[in-house]
C-alpha cells in the first residue's frame, strides 16, 4: 500500500510552496521536498534551498493511502527543523479529507539548511504510535513519540534525545499542543488504560492530561492551548487499552 504526503506553506510574501512524497514508510519520520503535479515549481528540493529568506506563516498537510486503500492513512506529527537538528516549529495536518490552513505557532524565516518533517501510519487496529507536539512560551518545540504497549503504562519520548519531557523541556512552560494516536479503535477501546496521555511530577502528581486524536480521513489536528510548567524529573506517559 503507498502512503503520500502533501504539504502547503504560505510565506509572509504571499509565495506558495508545495512539498511531497508519494512512496512514504510508515512510523517513520520522513524529509518532504518540492513536489506534486502540474505546478509550477522545480521538484526535489529541500524547503531551506527552495524558501531561503522567505517567512513561512501558514502550513498544513495530509496524508492519504493511494487510490485504491480506504484512506485511513493517519497523520501523526510534522515540523520544521533547524539546521542544527533542533525543532523550529510544528506542522499541523491530517487526513486525506482534511482541509485547513493555519497560522504557525509563530513565523519561520527559512535558511539554508532547514528541512520539513513528517510522519504518517495507518490507522487501523495494529497501529499504536503515540505522538505529542509541545510548543512552549519561550518558542521551543519538542516532539515526544513511541509506540504504546497494550495495558502498560509508556513513556512517550523526545524523538531527537530519547529524554522524557522532563529532560527535554526542563524550565519551559509548555503553551498549547497536538496529541495524536494511530489505532483505529482509539486508545483505550477495552477500558484497560486511560483516554488521555498524561503528564506527571517526580512525586507521580498529575500536571496535564492530552487527549489524542486520531487524525485520519476528515480529521484534523487540533493546537491545543495550555499551561504545564516542565520540570526535570516529569515524564509524559501513555496507557493504551487494548
Amino acid at each position: 500500500m503507498v502512503n503520500s504526503i502533501q504539504v502547503s506553506v504560505l510565506c509572509a510574501s504571499g509565495r506558495v510552496a508545495v512539498f511531497a512524497d508519494t512512496n512514504v514508510t510508515e512510523n517513520t519520520t520522513t524529509t518532504l521536498q518540492t513536489g506534486g503535479v502540474g505546478l509550477n515549481q522545480t521538484s526535489g528540493v529541500d524547503l531551506g534551498n527552495f524558501l531561503v529568506g522567505e517567512t513561512i506563516v501558514s502550513a498544513f498537510a495530509t496524508v492519504t493511502a493511494g487510490t485504491t486503500a480506504s484512506n485511513t492513512c493517519a497523520y501523526s506529527f510534522g515540523y520544521i527543523e533547524n539546521p542544527d537538528g533542533s525543532i523550529a516549529v510544528p506542522i499541523e495536518g491530517g487526513g486525506a479529507y482534511a482541509g485547513c490552513m493555519p497560522m504557525l505557532c509563530r513565523p519561520v524565516r527559512v535558511t539554508v539548511g532547514m528541512l520539513l518533517k513528517i510522519s504518517l501510519a495507518q490507522s487501523d487496529a495494529t497501529n499504536v504510535q503515540a505522538s505529542v507536539v509541545a510548543y512552549c512560551a519561550s518558542g521551543k518545540t519538542s516532539v515526544f513519540t513511541v509506540t504504546a504497549v497494550a495495558d502498560t503504562k509508556t513513556a512517550i519520548v523526545d524523538i531527537t534525545t530519547g529524554g522524557t519531557i522532563g529532560q527535554s523541556l526542563a524550565g519551559q512552560r509548555v503553551v498549547k499542543y497536538y496529541a495524536t494516536f494511530t489505532n483505529a479503535y482509539g486508545i483505550n477501546d477495552d477500558q484497560g488504560g486511560n483516554n488521555f496521555y498524561y503528564v506527571e511530577s517526580s512525586q507521580g502528581q498529575l500536571k496535564a492530561t492530552m487527549f489524542p486524536q486520531v487524525l485520519a480521513l476528515g480529521w484534523k489536528s487540533e493546537m491545543v492551548p495550555c499551561n504545564i510548567p516542565i520540570l526535570q524529573n516529569d515524564t509524559l506517559s501513555v496507557m493504551w487499552g487494548s
